[in-house]
């Protein structure tokens, strides 16, 4: 009956409805969302996984666009200036071309998720569970984006699939099952983006001592690569060889191998439950402000943040209390 529009809800039953679909009263009057722009995955997820990830990304995106809306965060109208690369040529080219327009060199991006943030993309990390899609973007607005990403894997999983997903933003790329020229082109930019030619190469050649597995160990933790991205990257850049890349992707590194090599993992960067640096700033500005509740700005945080742990609100002033 109440879906015939036959009875009306009450506040009451509302809450209790929210709390059984885990969602904020907020989803059930906000506007429909855009189609989802792209979904990264290694395999095919089960319907139910990706049922899951595409809740999780219409309810961040859905936050995004009410924070947009009430002046929490601020976007900006932007040309598309790259295009999707039609090889892996012009894929290195435009990882290049990107890394220039932030002022960027050829060494790592410490930040990820604040360096997306500059192109209008806001990030949420969640536990996804096993087996599922690494990560998903949709479009919220004119120059604003909103991403999702399984913060269950390790750390270098989660920035390529966070790197895959802003290649998806900057192309303008939209999501197609059967695209997978076009997801190995972005795959391709990613790892470029990652990890550029000239300082892969200098990582490769800065002792050469080492055994090629030693190398291949500190590329991938100087740059914050999986396993699986940094050999195949290396072995692009026909840095191994086809017969040392099978003799590497038989064994994942452990964490002595890279502390043998002075290399220190940071393992929280993009661990679930975060924010991008960017929003989550935003919003406990707002909440120190006294423009949205404790509670409101715990909801939005996913979890990052219990509310003893928010700063203190500014105190009130008579402001505060005039109708304006």
């Amino acid at each position: 009956r109440i879906e015939k529009g036959e009875r009306k809800v009450s506040a009451v039953e509302l809450v209790e409805l929210a709390a059984a679909l885990g969602v904020p009263l907020a989803w059930f009057v906000r506007d429909p969302l855009p189609a989802v722009v792209s979904r990264r995955t290694d395999a095919a997820p089960s319907h139910e996984v990706t049922a899951g990830l595409d809740r999780q990304l219409e309810l961040f995106s859905g936050d995004v666009a009410a924070l947009l809306a009430t002046g929490v965060i601020a976007g900006e109208d932007r040309e598309r200036v790259w295009r999707l690369p039609r090889d892996h040529t012009e894929a290195e080219t435009t990882a290049a071309q990107v890394r220039k327009h932030l002022g960027a060199s050829d060494t790592p991006l410490l930040d990820l998720a604040r360096t997306a943030e500059r192109f209008g993309l806001y990030s949420c990390s969640l536990p996804l569970g096993a087996g599922g899609a690494d990560g998903a973007l949709v479009e919220v607005a004119g120059g604003v984006a909103a991403a999702v990403i399984d913060g269950d894997p390790k750390v270098g999983r989660r920035r390529m699939s966070l790197a895959h997903e802003l290649g998806h933003w900057l192309f303008g790329d939209p999501y197609d099952v059967g695209a997978q020229d076009a997801e190995r082109m972005i795959n391709s930019f990613a790892a470029h983006f990652l990890a550029p030619r000239s300082g892969v190469t200098m990582a490769w050649g800065c002792d050469p001592s080492r055994s090629v597995r030693d190398k291949a160990v500190f590329v991938a933790g100087a740059f914050r690569m999986s396993w699986t991205a940094a050999i195949l990257h290396l072995r692009n850049l026909n840095l191994i060889t086809d017969t040392d890349y099978r003799a590497l992707e038989t064994r994942l590194p452990v964490p002595g191998e890279f502390a043998k090599l002075g290399i220190t993992l940071n393992a929280d960067e993009l661990k679930a439950p975060s924010l991008s640096p960017g929003i989550t700033a935003a919003i406990i500005e707002a909440y120190v402000d006294r423009r949205m509740s404790a509670a409101r700005a715990t909801e939005l945080l996913r979890g990052s943040l219990a509310e003893d742990e928010l700063p203190e609100q500014r105190i009130e002033s008579a402001a505060d209390y005039v109708s304006l």
